[in-house]
């Protein structure tokens, strides 16, 4: 196994199946003032360790204009989440191209272009919308990289995701819960007064899945680390448990997401 391969998949743990293809993901980022190793990470489906180790970052600190080589193999996604739609829809901003977009999303240019059917160099009209490859691999990213900043299990918050919302920051609910984790406003800005101490907005997917994953932090620790009464505290609310008992949607809910955490055991 490559030295580079290897360095990733120490940061991945053993969880299960299908990476993203190389020939999706960019090879080299430049940092740009302001960028933070997360960041970088993040947008690159891998991990700040994976970061670290293949570019020999001792200190961790960056530089703008510094080159990063981007380790070959992402972030491994769960096998539940084989078959399922790995593009996302982008929406041209004025003045953007190709590489361009490429870059914000640390994807291939020319893997960004093919999967449009357009040439790299084409120029692309404001508001048109592109289909971006490789969303599973940065959504995965994201989970795990704020699950490990608030000190949540990642298999937790990537199997609610996933059940929740299947990984899209797209997605309402008919009662109004956004985004990937699925909350409700309210909710939203209770965890933002009570365990963010700052404001969350639920419509941006970072800020989204750290309210899901600071209250599954809060149900966690609330009941003494139990999950199945964590699951239930985020899906069916802890007052209405205590007034009703588990519903049986509760239950399948429970099922579900403990099912999912279980293949990456």
């Amino acid at each position: 196994m490559p030295v580079r391969t290897r360095l990733a998949a120490a940061a991945l743990g053993a969880t299960a199946v299908a990476a993203l293809p190389a020939t999706v993901v960019a090879t080299s980022y430049v940092v740009r003032p302001g960028d933070t190793l997360g960041d970088i990470a993040i947008r690159h489906g891998t991990t700040v360790r994976a970061l670290t180790e293949a570019n020999e970052l001792a200190s961790g600190d960056l530089r703008a204009g510094q080159l990063l080589q981007i380790p070959d193999a992402t972030l491994m996604l769960p096998v539940y989440t084989r078959g399922s739609v790995d593009v996302e829809a982008y929406r041209v901003h004025a003045g953007e191209g190709v590489f361009e977009i490429a870059r914000r999303f640390g994807v291939d240019a020319t893997a960004l272009a093919r999967a449009n059917g357009i040439g790299v160099s084409a120029p692309l009209a404001e508001g048109a919308e592109l289909q971006i490859p490789g969303r599973l691999a940065r959504m995965n990213a994201l989970l795990t990289f704020v699950a490990g900043e608030v000190q949540v299990d990642p298999r937790l918050v990537r199997a609610v995701a996933w059940v929740e919302s299947g990984w899209r920051q797209d997605a309402v609910s008919a009662t109004g819960a956004v985004g990937i984790m699925q909350l409700e406003p309210f909710t939203g800005d209770w965890v933002s007064r009570h365990l963010a101490q700052r404001r969350l907005d639920i419509w941006v997917a970072q800020d989204n899945v750290l309210a899901g994953s600071l209250l599954l932090q809060h149900l966690w620790n609330t009941h003494d680390g139990d999950p199945a009464a964590t699951l239930a505290g985020y899906y069916q609310g802890d007052a209405s448990v205590a007034g009703n008992g588990l519903f049986g949607d509760t239950r399948r809910y429970q099922e579900r997401v403990g099912s999912l955490m279980s293949q990456e055991a």
